[in-house]
Formats: structure tokens, sequence, C-alpha cells
């Protein structure tokens, strides 16, 4: 470790006395701002991130915040604007900036004044739209990465409006059972996938079974999903990333609110100190059980969360930040006048950052995270486990064409659990107590460097060396993490995205669960090999296509099925061994932005998971591969503030146990959206919300039982979610 700490210092000293004179940058001046057609309905404010180019025209929108009546007269009136463009040095060079377009009524269209954009200023902390890191593209750290923004993430019907749940209408994503938040993704199963909040390890971002999400939606800004490659400051998973990133503190007071059949949440954020300052606070009570009290007394569903956060901005280029949240889940099911706990776990995490931005459009990063993991076992036992992260990270651009991002993390877990007495259970039950649950310390301990090579024209190519040691009961292990992608515009319309790297993870469950682990590393480390290639193509009508093809290969992998042989979800993984292998398909998804007033989409994906051979068995399907998952649907804006969405999801079924030539049936499901919206204040709204999942009420199969007497299918559901709510946004 200290040579290898002592290479990035010099690389790091090397890259800066490269660029020993700071650059003077200048943000884009806009010069002409033209009105947004006005809308029938009442006006409305529409927030879009837009890249202006070295001539001073703007080259791409993207909407972040807005309904969808207002949606595409902004993103027009975006378009026609005509700036200054940024310059570096006195050199024109594209930036990206964020706008709010206000949109008129037509009756006041008159009278309304042309709205123009406040100047660019140094951002609180760092942003993917910040003026010195764009160079004419969306900044997306790895070629493939999947992203929803609010406008995308509120018109997803089936997610109820949750950041997190709306990632499945995303290809590649793979679902084990309809409408449970546990996915596989290019293979890789749910423990193999890692969750991140602002840079922030969480166990999960789901509440139990059907429960939305940890986060507040009003806190998020974009949820992203990096199938392989993923950025520098990730590790430690050999599947995906699923990484959602908070919203900047606000300028004005700002809040949103359900209340819905089963739960009610709210997040409510206003600055202070004349805007230097911002405090934020809110959460979600479930109150589930009473509601299941009268329709199926013996089973008890509960949840609960809290999100809040505080900044100050110490200078214009240094803010100091506290964000704090956590999640509470339990059920239960009376069985012979005993309450059997089937799931009660919880996790609370704080987490101290300092972010500064350079004179020189430098950003950098300091942060220390506290949390603890608690997951109930039997007999009102508890696993817990207390984790200190620390993490710093410094990113710096040298001359047009190189971005560098030098960084470190370390986590270290505090294990501790309540043993079983030894004259309780049997000397192996009790054994294998001692292995999960008796104290220990592990860590992991990071350090990357990262370089993002344009050299113009759209191009970019990123690099990433990481290295991991990881620690356990004595054990020491490295997993070395090196990543390579690129994106290369062929035309105006068409470019080719590439993306590979090796992806190191130490043994889990193959649903993870909070506070539990493998002690010493047994079986060593897994390790993912991520390969994909594909093009990006500008359609007609500003509708977009991905199509991408991968294969990852998986040594050591844990997941329900241990081998070819032993492919019961009821048996545990063999964490000494794992298994290998081998995933391969191709992703494609057409969409138009699901924000805008007509919107469509397409997400396919074709892929084949296989299981590697053994000394007996020759390599075989996996249990859980699914050959197809098809998603259509679209939305529509019926004036008056309605809007209508749907989707229609399928799947093939798992492959029969007994006969893998076989598969179980398709499944297919239909959810819908109903939303009537009314203006409230200047750019608020309260919105009534009708919205199912399942509405068709399809019941999926799960398995198949055979004996003398014939064989006998399994079925899960039909699991229908009617939803009633009631929305506000200030």
């Amino acid at each position: 470790m200290r040579r290898l700490g002592a290479t990035l210092a010099c690389a790091a000293t090397v890259l800066v006395a490269a660029r020993a004179r700071a650059d003077v940058v200048t943000p884009p001046r806009v010069v002409d701002a033209p009105l947004p057609r006005c809308v029938k309905e009442e006006r409305g404010i529409v927030r879009a991130d837009v890249v202006v180019d070295s001539a001073g025209a703007v080259s791409e929108v993207e909407v972040v915040e807005g309904a969808a009546p207002f949606v595409e007269p902004a993103v027009e009136a975006a378009r026609a604007h005509v700036f200054e463009p940024a310059r570096r040095d006195d050199v024109p060079i594209a930036a990206r900036i964020r706008l709010e377009l206000h949109v008129p009524a037509c009756a006041a269209a008159a009278i309304e004044p042309p709205t123009t954009p406040p100047p660019p200023t140094a951002p609180s902390k760092p942003r993917a739209t910040d003026v010195a890191l764009v160079r004419g593209r969306r900044e997306t750290y790895t070629p493939t990465e999947r992203q929803l923004g609010r406008a995308d993430i509120r018109n997803v019907p089936g997610a109820f409006g949750d950041p997190f749940r709306a990632i499945d209408v995303l290809p590649g994503i793979v679902p084990t059972i309809s409408g449970l938040p546990f996915y596989y993704i290019r293979g890789a199963p749910p423990s193999a996938v890692g969750y991140f909040v602002d840079e922030v390890r969480v166990p999960y971002l789901f509440h139990f079974a059907l429960g939305p999400g940890v986060i507040q939606p009003a806190l998020v800004d974009a949820v992203s999903v990096h199938p392989a490659s993923f950025p520098g400051r990730f590790g430690r998973f050999s599947g995906a990333v699923v990484e959602g990133r908070t919203r900047d503190a606000p300028t004005e007071l700002r809040g949103e609110g359900q209340v819905r059949v089963v739960d009610a949440g709210a997040f409510v954020e206003s600055p202070l100190a004349g805007g230097r300052a911002a405090v934020g606070v809110g959460g979600r009570f479930s109150y589930s059980a009473a509601l299941l009290s009268l329709l199926a007394p013996d089973v008890t569903i509960a949840y609960r969360d809290y999100n809040a956060r505080a900044s100050y901005a110490l200078t214009d280029r240094t803010r100091v930040s506290v964000f704090t949240f956590g999640s509470f889940d339990y059920a239960s099911q009376v069985e012979d006048g005993v309450d059997n706990v089937l799931f009660a776990t919880e996790f609370h995490r704080v987490d101290l950052r300092l972010d500064h931005v350079g004179a020189d459009r430098s950003q950098s990063r300091v942060a220390v995270t506290f949390g603890l993991d608690r997951t109930r076992l039997e007999d009102r036992r508890f696993a817990r486990d207390h984790l200190l992260g620390v993490r710093a990270r410094h990113r710096r651009t040298l001359g047009d064409a190189l971005e560098v991002e030098i960084g470190a993390d370390t986590l270290i877990d505090f294990y501790s659990g309540d043993l079983p007495s030894p004259y309780a259970v049997d000397r192996s039950e009790y054994q294998s107590a001692v292995e999960l649950f008796s104290p220990r310390t592990d860590s992991a301990t990071g350090t990357w460097i990262e370089a993002r090579l344009r050299p113009g024209a759209g191009v970019e190519v990123t690099a990433t060396a990481r290295g991991d040691v990881f620690t356990s009961a004595g054990r020491v292990v490295f997993g070395p993490s090196p990543r390579l992608s690129a994106h290369v515009p062929l035309t105006k319309e068409v470019a080719f995205v590439a993306a590979m790297g090796i992806a190191p993870q130490p043994p889990s469950f193959a649903v993870p669960l909070p506070a539990v682990g493998f002690r010493g590393l047994p079986g060593g480390l897994s390790f993912g090999y991520q390969k994909s290639a594909g093009a990006e193509v500008a359609l007609p009508l500003r509708f977009k296509l991905q199509a991408i093809g991968f294969h990852h290969s998986y040594r050591a992998l844990r997941d329900f099925a241990a081998g070819r042989d032993r492919s019961d979800v009821e048996l545990p993984t063999d964490v000494t061994t794992g298994s290998t292998v081998q995933a391969y398909g191709l992703e494609a998804m057409v969409a138009r932005r699901l924000g805008e007033r007509f919107s469509a989409f397409a997400s396919y994906t074709l892929s084949r998971s296989e299981r590697g051979s053994t000394r007996y068995l020759a390599a075989a399907v996996s249990p859980f591969d699914r050959t197809h998952v098809l998603q259509l649907g679209g939305g529509v804006d019926l004036g008056h503030r309605w809007r209508l969405s749907s989707r229609m999801v399928a799947y093939t079924g798992w492959p029969v146990l007994e006969d893998l030539a076989s598969r179980l049936p398709t499944f297919v499901r239909l959810d819908a959206r109903l939303e009537k919206s009314w203006a409230f204040r200047k750019a608020g709204s309260i919105s009534l919300v009708l919205e199912g999942l399942n509405v068709t009420g399809s019941q999926e199969t799960v398995g198949q039982q055979c004996d003398d007497t014939g064989c006998r299918r399994r079925t899960f559901g039909p699991v229908v979610i009617p939803s009633v709510g009631v929305e506000a946004v200030l």
C-alpha cells in the first residue's frame, strides 16, 4: 500500500505541475433569451441543464424538473437561446449551465416579461453541471450509464413516484419476482449490486417487500445505474452500482409531500442566513399494519424512515454540510399463536462533508460517515454493525482535454451479535452462529486515480486504476479494479460507446442482510470481468436509441445457487467456493423523455446467464435466467393538467429445474397512472394520483414440484398494488 500510495502521490504531483498556472474561466453570458410559447394551463417553471457550445449555441437540453404541459415549450425556448460562449483564458469552450424557464399562460403571454437565466456561479458542491466539467455532451461517468432525472421518475407507471423503484424500467435489469426490488443486472445477483446515496453506501434502497424507497423523492435529483466500469469513487461490488444523487441546497423554500392509502411522507427544505445556509427535514411513516389487520390479521408489515440535512457556505467556494438518514422495516406472521418475525432490520447514516471549489475550478471533497446496521435474528437476538467511513477526492481540469481525479476511502465495520445459548442449540448451529455473529472488525481501503481525456469532437475516453485491500479476522486480500470506457461520435447522430473493467467483491449473502456477513473472507474475493460495446443514436422527434451488447464473466460468485447441481433458493450458497457464471446479451432502449407532453419508450433485454462446468456436470443455463425482458409504455398530456401513462412488462419464466430446456410460463403485467394537478403558489402544484401496479391481476409462476402423481406449479401473487394519493409540491 505504501508503494501504491507513493505512486499515486507522484502521479498527482506531476499532473498538477503540468498546469502550474490556474485557468481563468468565464461562464457563458446570455445574449438572447426568447420567451417560451404559452400554454392553455396556468404558468409553470421548468429547470433544464443546457450545453452551450463554443459558438454560443445550445447543443443539448436535458430537463431536470417541470410538469408535462410546460416541458415542450420550455425545451423549444431553451434551444433558441443565444449566448456569448464560456471562455478559458480567452479561448471559447463548451460549458453546461442550468436554466430556469418561466412558461406563461396564454392569457398572460402579452404581459409576461422575458425570463433570463441567472449567471452561473460556483456551485456549493461538485456537480455534473459545473462549467469546467462538460465538453459538448452530458457528463456521464460511464458511457453505458443509464440515468433518470426528476422529470422522468415521477411519470414511470407502477413506480409510485419513487426514484429508486423507477430504475426497473431500464434495460439490463432483470427482476427476480414481479414487484420485488431485487434485481439481476447482467447476470449478477442482488448481492453483487451496490447501492449508494451521495457516495454513502447503504444496505438497501427500498423498504421491505413492496414498500417505497428509503429516501424522500424531494431530495433526489437523479438516479443512475452503472452496469459496468463505474466511476473510480465506487468499488467493492462485482456487479453493478445504483447511485442516487441529492439536489443542491435551495435558494427558496421548497418541499414535497405525499399522502397515500398505505403511508404518508414529506420533505421540506428552506434557505437561511441570507442564502448561505439551508436546513431540510422529512420522512415517511407507514400505517399499512392497521390496514393489513383488517384484511390479514395474522400479518404485520410496518416501515418508516427519516431524512435530514443542513449546510452552510463558509465562503463562496467552501461549504460544510451534514446529511443523516435512516430506515426501519418490520414484518411478522402469527402461526399457532406465536408471532414469528420474518424480517426486522434498520440502518442509520450520518455523513459530514466539506466541499471546496477552487479558483481554477478544481473540486475537492472530504467526508466522514458514521453508521449503524441492525438485523433481528431468532429468539429476539440481534446482529449489529457499527461502521466508520472516511473518503476524500480531488478533481482538476488540466488544459482543455484532460481531467484527473484522485481519491481514497476507508470503511471499517465493527460487527457484533447476540449468540444463542450453547445449551439451547446443537453444536453445529452454535459454531455457525459464532462464525457469523461473534465480534470482529473488517475493513476495506481503496485508492484510485481516474483520467478523462476529451481530445475534441465529442470523443471521451476514461481510464481508471483502483485497488482495494480487504481485511477480516487476520486475513488480508488485495483486489485490483482497472476500468476503461470510451464515447466516440461517428456522425452527428450516432456515437460508439464501449466499456470494460474488473470488479472485486468480498463474500456476501445472495440477498445481503444488514450487519450479517462472513468472517475471514472464506473462498476469497468474487470477481466480475465486464465487457460491453454498442451505439447511441439520436432519432427524430427527440427520441433516443441506445443499444449495448455485453459479456460479463464472474468468478466465485455468491448466488442463490452455488452450482448447476444445487439450485434451490431455500438452500444457502456454499460461500467457500461460489460459482462461475457467464452472462451475455443485448440491451436496447428507445425513448422520448417521460416528462414531455407526449412520451413513449420501449426497453428490451435479450440475455443468457450460464453456470460454469463442474467436474461432473457441463455448463448449463442459470436457474434464474430470463431470456427476454420487454417493457412498452408511455404517457400523454390530456390537457387541463390531466396526464395518463401506462406500461406493459413481460418476461420469460425461469428454467424448469428438472428440465432446463423448458421454461416456466411467461409473465405479463400492466401498470397504469392517472394524475390531475392544480397550480399552487408561484411554481407549486397539488396532484391527485391514481396508480396501480399489476392492474391486470397477473399471477407469476415461480417453480414446479413433481412427484409420482405428476407436476404442480408454484405461484406467487397475484401482487396487485393500488394507490390513491395526494401529492403537493412547493
